[in-house]
């Protein structure tokens, strides 16, 4: 099975998009986690940045499930 013809393309844009949102999502993250009251052992930078991995991951893996969805047929 080989790539689909617009593969980087769309691996391109699933970073970019997922960078920026995953800099939100830390941001958003860390300003929620440090208005609650945490446990001591519980560190909001940490915690913020798993939620950014996490983004990050889903949309690169999105925008990959995506190229082969619209990638041509019968090829």
């Amino acid at each position: 099975m080989s790539l689909p013809p617009d593969f980087g393309l769309f691996v391109g844009i699933g970073t970019i998009f997922g960078l920026l949102a995953s800099a939100s999502a830390y941001l958003i993250a860390y300003h929620e986690y440090r208005q609650r009251m945490l446990r001591l052992d519980q560190d909001p930078k940490r915690m913020a940045l798993g939620t950014a991995t996490v983004t990050l991951v889903f949309f690169v893996v999105a925008s990959v499930v995506l190229s082969f969805a619209l990638a041509p047929a019968g090829k």
